[in-house]
């Protein structure tokens, strides 16, 4: 019988594992449980499907599920692999929902920890997609799938799938022709590393998930709280004038959705989609004083609760007011200073000069 079936004298077959190729096995000299697949390629490509393979089986990460021998039992080769509760992405999202976003960003930072590391050791996945990502009883996400030729593809065909994979994630479907729109920063994210010119740097992409898996961004913290106290908005705009004057250039992304809060305030790295209407300094200059309005405009936006528009009133913004209007003056030149405007929002916040 099919069930009774042992490959190598030692793994004894059990019943699948979900509806894919997997099965569940019994390895009788390890006593444990494992997965064993069946490495089903052309025969003209059997041997390259060893030789990746084996070399699969010497790649060690926690968030990789492990390939822990190869066989050929009868002339076809079997993976044998880690046993790991849990369902897959593609199971969990189809049958309850999309995941919500700070939960596909930690999907998504296991993910690149996962890919990363194969990377760096040379080896290339060629399969990320929902139905080899498992979310574990524990709260974590592996990557299986190694062990499968990939074809000659680049670390950065990886970092595509991933992004169409954490898509699926927040949207339960795959990216296509139209990634969804929204100005939340983890589909910001997922346009970037989806766009025909490439995926941003790798760090930005670490940087910008692992944010997203902890803290929430200003946009969000607004739309579940409602505007903030004045001084507390002063804060964010010292945390932000800060970051501005670290990097010393342009950032032209300055904005609710791209400033993150939570153990501290970041501001994160400018992806391809830029800065919303409502946040661009209207002479569209790429200057620091251009970044400065875009500060005005998005410290209007957290104490006021809506972005600035002409003659829109100032009724919650108590001292803040006086540097708002001159932050968001239409001259450059009427605008603060990095250290006019961190002597100002210190007075708000109380903090000594």
């Amino acid at each position: 019988m099919a069930e009774t079936r042992k490959l190598a004298g030692r793994y004894r077959l059990l019943n699948p594992l979900g509806a894919g190729s997997v099965r569940l096995a019994f390895d009788e000299s390890g006593h444990r449980d494992v997965a064993v697949r069946e490495l089903r390629v052309p025969a003209e490509l059997r041997e390259v499907a060893l030789q990746a393979a084996r070399r699969a089986a010497g790649l060690r990460h926690p968030l990789i599920v492990q390939v822990l021998d190869v066989v050929v039992e009868d002339g076809t080769p079997w993976l044998v692999m880690e046993f790991v509760s849990g369902a897959s992405l593609e199971q969990t999202v189809r049958s309850r929902r999309p995941l919500p976003l700070a939960q596909a960003a930690r999907v998504g930072v296991c993910l690149l920890s996962a890919l990363s590391a194969a990377h760096a050791a040379g080896i290339v996945h060629g399969r990320v997609d929902p139905g080899n990502v498992l979310l574990t009883t524990t709260g974590r996400a592996m990557l299986s799938g190694f062990g499968f030729p990939s074809l000659s593809m680049l670390p950065s065909a990886d970092l595509w799938s991933l992004a169409a994979t954490l898509h699926f994630a927040v949207e339960g479907r795959p990216p296509g022709q139209v990634p969804a729109e929204g100005a939340d920063p983890l589909r910001a994210l997922l346009r970037a590393m989806l766009h025909p010119a490439g995926p941003p740097p790798d760090a930005v992409v670490r940087e910008t998930l692992e944010r997203l898996a902890v803290d929430r961004s200003l946009d969000a913290v607004l739309a579940a709280s409602g505007p903030l106290p004045p001084a507390r908005v002063a804060a964010i705009g010292l945390a932000v004038i800060d970051q501005l004057e670290a990097a010393g250039e342009f950032h032209g992304g300055v904005q609710p959705g791209n400033i993150m809060i939570g153990t501290g305030t970041r501001l994160l790295p400018l992806l391809r989609t830029g800065t919303l209407p409502a946040y661009t300094a209207p002479e569209g200059a790429q200057t620091l004083a251009a970044d400065l309005w875009s500060l005005g405009a998005t410290l209007f936006t957290a104490v006021e609760g809506v972005p600035p528009a002409p003659g829109a009133p100032l009724t919650r913004a108590g001292a803040l007011a006086p540097v708002l209007f001159r932050l968001l003056s239409g001259h450059p030149i009427d605008r603060p200073t990095i250290d006019e405007l961190r002597r100002d929002l210190r007075a708000i916040t109380g903090e000594r000069p």
